[in-house]
């Protein structure tokens, strides 16, 4: 039995999931994850860019780790890998095209608690295409304590996404690494039930399953019916001891799709018992092709088509660009292996990075009102140095200096440990973004706890009186992210600058999505982020 405090760490295999992952992994940091608790993605040897989705994901959260396979291990391996890796005594398990709903986590939490359970599922699973709000079914499944016989009494049970020990893990030694995926969490949830786990399953929760986009591993694979009764055959003949001796036949007939008939043949245990399977309910629609298409035919065979169809476009628009503009003489003329496609960058809104694109903007117009003749920046991003420096002359220095060539820009060497200026010398100064990750190893730099005390006292130092020091660094609930970064509260950096006056103070909360960058913002609103980002302009007393 757990208690109150146990802290959570989220499991998310991400196999070629960049169009789904930010999606999943936002509804899991935005309402469901506290301190202590983790996010740790196995990027299980994806190359469609997921890796470069999971790197952003780390900037605009505190608490994910990446572990990367050295090559696609599968479902199964991958789980395995990252709970291994669990600092916390719960796991959740999250695939990367699913959705949390904000606060669902902690009622799965205290159920477990309550019940001094092994594992808390959720009660319904709701299937949705597109968007999450497109639901086209639900199930709901049997609620309170769930058992064997149950689990094999039909095929509408909770999915792989809930909360469980991580000793409930290691007693039956994980996941079967059978292939690379198909069946995995049935065939978890079956081992863990068939070893005497406690499972409790919540009435009245929900998350939101992917379905019929070709994404969903469960829906993809289940379309392969011998495979996925094969596979099903294999996990549950671990556990012949439990079944009853006419089912054990039954199933082992090859011909039969036992797994794919579990609601109209369930199977019986030798106990006798009887076990009661959840129930399938449909979501009316609007009467639009996709919800036409998707009744007609298999929601993986949707998926081929709707890619068929992109690509068909895609070889269109390639002719008529070509009939247009091979004989215009400008360019050679173009051929099909000149192509490089972006079938799915055609979308309605452009993402970024928040904290990186609102605070660089912040600050260049925080030096236009100073109006100084010359800028330093220790070590914040580069774009921002080398754009200011159309305007206004510009030092940029760096641990590790930047090759860049640029009028009204100077790239050099600086430890910010020890800076190369007189005391109370520069009138203008920035450093963003930068502290919180000193000495913590991050980049090669001494392990060092109060290097970021260091780099503020020398900051302080070279500032002439009268003079503006522009800081930037993430703040909320105080925390070490060891070898990422510092989380500091609003009142921490206040007491650092002493002697300093706060002219202004704006914040990039966790919200920015919806809120952008909020100006003049209080102490109260900053202490309640979780990864927000502080910026303060001081004027040296």
């Amino acid at each position: 039995m757990t208690d109150t405090g146990s802290k959570i760490s989220f499991v998310m295999p991400a196999y070629n999931c960049a169009r789904t992952i930010e999606e999943a992994a936002a509804s899991i940091m935005n309402g469901n994850f506290n301190i202590g608790d983790e996010l740790i993605i196995v990027d299980d040897g994806s190359v469609d860019g997921t890796d470069k989705i999971i790197a952003w994901l780390k900037e605009r959260f505190a608490g994910i780790r990446h572990i990367k396979n050295p090559h696609n291990l599968g479902c199964p391996a991958t789980r395995n890998i990252g709970i291994r890796a669990a600092k916390n005594p719960l796991i959740f398990n999250m695939d990367a095209d699913d959705v949390l709903v904000p606060g669902s986590i902690d009622k799965l939490k205290k159920q477990l608690i309550d019940d001094g359970a092994d594992i808390s599922a959720f009660g319904e699973i709701h299937f949705f295409k597109g968007k999450p709000g497109d639901i086209t079914h639900k199930w709901l499944c049997k609620t309170g304590i769930m058992t064997l016989a149950d689990y094999l009494a039909g095929q509408i049970v909770p999915g792989g996404n809930y909360l469980y020990t991580k000793a409930s893990w290691e007693k039956i030694g994980g996941y079967w690494e059978y292939g690379k995926g198909l069946h995995e969490f049935w065939g978890f949830t079956l081992k863990q039930l068939a070893n005497g786990a406690k499972m409790t399953v919540l009435g009245k929760t929900h998350y939101l399953h992917r379905y019929g986009t070709g994404d969903s591993l469960f829906v993809r694979e289940t379309q392969r019916k011998e495979e996925s009764s094969a596979m099903a055959t294999k996990m549950i003949m671990n556990l012949s001891g439990l079944i009853d001796d006419e089912d054990l036949l039954y199933i082992q007939d090859a011909g039969n799709d036992w797994f794919g008939n579990l609601s109209k043949r369930p199977i019986r245990l030798k106990s006798g018992e009887a076990g009661t399977t959840g129930t399938k309910i449909s979501i009316k629609q609007a009467d639009t092709l996709r919800s036409v298409l998707g009744k007609i035919i298999p929601p993986s065979v949707y998926e081929k088509l709707k890619k068929k169809k992109l690509c068909l476009s895609f070889r269109k628009d390639f002719k008529r660009f070509k009939e247009a503009s091979d004989g215009a003489g400008r360019f050679p003329a173009l051929s099909w292996q000149d192509r490089k496609a972006r079938l799915f960058d055609n979308t309605p809104n452009t993402a970024f990075d928040y904290h990186y694109i609102y605070h660089p903007a912040w600050a260049a117009r925080i030096i236009k009102k100073i109006n100084s003749e010359t800028h330093i920046d220790i070590s914040s991003t580069l774009s921002f140095s080398s754009m200011l420096s159309a305007f206004v002359p510009v030092e940029f220095y760096d641990y590790r200096p930047a090759n860049i060539k640029l009028d009204g820009l100077e790239s050099k060497k600086a430890d910010l440990l020890c800076l190369p200026f007189k005391s109370g010398s520069i009138r203008s100064i920035s450093c963003m973004h930068t502290v919180e990750h000193i000495g913590l190893g991050r980049y090669g730099d001494p392990m060092d706890q109060e290097a970021d005390l260091k780099a503020i006292k020398e900051l302080k130092r070279v500032t002439a009186p009268g003079g503006n020091l522009i800081f930037v660094v993430p703040v909320g609930r105080p925390k070490i992210a060891f070898n990422a970064h510092r989380i500091y509260s609003y009142g921490q950096i206040l007491s650092y600058f002493k002697g300093f006056r706060l002219q202004e103070f704006s914040l990039i909360p966790d919200s920015a999505e919806r809120d952008g960058i909020v100006a003049n913002a209080t102490q109260e609103l900053a202490d309640k982020q979780r990864y927000g980002c502080g910026c303060f302009w001081f004027i040296k007393n």
